[in-house]
């Protein structure tokens, strides 16, 4: 009999301590996580079909997201190139530095990095370019090390922050004038790969690669062709 008393109280403390965790770790989760992330979502999802659909997601996520500074920095990345697209630079910084500001996401903190060298080749900042440059690869290494690890958004984020920061660094050598260069840095992008899931990236890779001068192999009318397919 007492051996079951003392059963029955550990079997008690034990579903005590079990409601207590699952009380506390619902207490720190933020209240509009999944709500912020769907609209995050959505409004990635719209970066090259409709920017202002993509600025009104956006800002929906950043009024949920006071407790949620990952979702912030997103919502703020998504504002970030809403503002880059409309060549509003100045406010463009601005969403940048909340980023930097209120998350320690290394995720989105890269992905502000990207943002900010595409800001700086936009303003021909060639110093800034290359010091934002060499911080997102400082982070690609790390993140590259868990990247197996990571929940399923976070990767598929950081799948788009890499492709994004090939993207970036191509568009940049390639107006500096180092062709090559920047036709490699494209070309890391395996297009049968990650990015195949992600429609708004693969838009993106399809459009830089019809912009020309990345395709050599062929004569001049048949990379002029399929360059024209990549732009269809």
């Amino acid at each position: 009999m007492l051996m079951h008393k003392k059963k029955c109280h550990l079997y008690s403390v034990v579903i005590n301590l079990v409601v207590v965790a699952a009380l506390f770790f619902s207490a720190c989760s933020p209240a509009h996580q999944y709500e912020v992330d769907k609209l995050n979502s959505q409004s990635y999802a719209l970066h090259y079909r409709n920017l202002d659909s993509t600025k009104v997601l956006a800002k929906r996520a950043l009024a949920l997201s006071g407790d949620y500074p990952t979702g912030y920095a997103e919502a703020c990345n998504n504002l970030a190139f809403v503002a880059i697209a409309k060549m509003d630079y100045k406010l463009a910084k601005q969403w940048l530095n909340q980023v930097e500001e209120r998350s320690d996401n290394q995720i989105e903190l890269l992905i502000a990095d990207v943002q900010n060298m595409r800001l700086c080749q936009r303003e021909a900042r060639n110093k800034d370019f290359y010091a934002y440059r060499e911080k997102a690869m400082r982070r690609l290494r790390r993140i590259g090390e868990e990247t197996d690890n990571l929940p399923p958004r976070e990767y598929q984020r950081a799948v788009y922050a890499q492709s994004e920061f090939a993207v970036v660094a191509s568009t940049y050598f390639y107006y500096v004038g180092l062709d090559k260069k920047g036709a490699d840095q494209l070309l890391l992008i395996d297009p049968n790969g990650e990015v195949v899931k992600d429609t708004a990236q693969l838009l993106n890779y399809y459009y830089n690669i019809g912009s020309g001068g990345i395709l050599r192999d062929g004569t001049a009318e048949t990379i002029c062709q399929e360059e024209f397919n990549y732009l269809m």
